[in-house]
């Protein structure tokens, strides 16, 4: 079952994703943790990796249909401000609006070997802030966005993921059409458009490499 508050969402793979900071988060940013005593625990964003590192290396799902009657208005909207529809068109977003129009979640994210593969062999910069960091180190491996349900049918049953970066320095993920519909649907994640999102860690390093990577998720506290 979902849970959907401000500071967490409980999405139907039963992980509870973050919500604090959202606005500054896209797949590929990294930081430190935060886990203030009195307040919900977040990513405070340092930088991201070069957004064309990865370029085919994003994976989709879409769970279907969201009970957004399960939430508040309050904890659905939270820092979001817009949904995107066909076009990558921005629209506002609100809690009321994401029942009448049936609104969905897609979920953006790179696998855990993937994304090893891309700090150890491409972003050098990025592991080395990381390491130097330590143990609350972390880097945002998958997001939630709002769709529209007939985009978000059409990024569900696109061929590949493209990224790269924006003009305001931002992740931009371009889905190609296939057998279901052709062309391409581009949206921009920028601020106000991310819902929740998931974080990894290092687990165990290797010399200056990453040896594992685990995920680490929202908290019950």
């Amino acid at each position: 079952m979902i849970q959907i508050k401000d500071n967490f969402f409980k999405a139907p793979d039963g992980n509870r994703y973050f919500r604090r900071n959202s606005p500054r988060v896209e797949v590929g940013s990294y930081g430190e943790k935060k886990t203030p005593l009195t307040q919900a625990n977040y990513l405070a964003v340092e930088g991201h990796v070069r957004f064309s590192y990865l370029d085919s290396k994003l994976k989709k799902d879409n769970p279907g249909k969201i009970d957004w009657s399960r939430g508040s208005k309050a904890d659905v909207e939270a820092d979001v401000k817009t949904y995107f529809d066909l076009g990558g068109v921005k629209l506002n977003f609100t809690h009321q609006k994401a029942k009448e129009a049936e609104l969905e979640l897609m979920l953006i994210y790179i696998n855990e070997g993937a994304l090893k593969k891309v700090l150890n062999k491409d972003a050098h910069k990025v592991r080395q802030e990381m390491k130097k960091e330590g143990k609350d180190a972390r880097i945002c491996s998958s997001v939630w966005v709002v769709m529209s349900g007939r985009l978000a049918k059409r990024f569900s049953t696109s061929v590949e993921l493209n990224a790269s970066a924006t003009t305001a320095k931002g992740l931009k993920i371009t889905a190609k059409g296939g057998a279901q519909w052709e062309g391409t649907e581009t949206i921009e994640l920028t601020s106000g458009t991310v819902f929740a999102y998931g974080l990894h860690k290092v687990k165990k390093w290797k010399g200056d490499e990453i040896d594992d990577l685990e995920d680490d998720w929202q908290s019950l506290g």
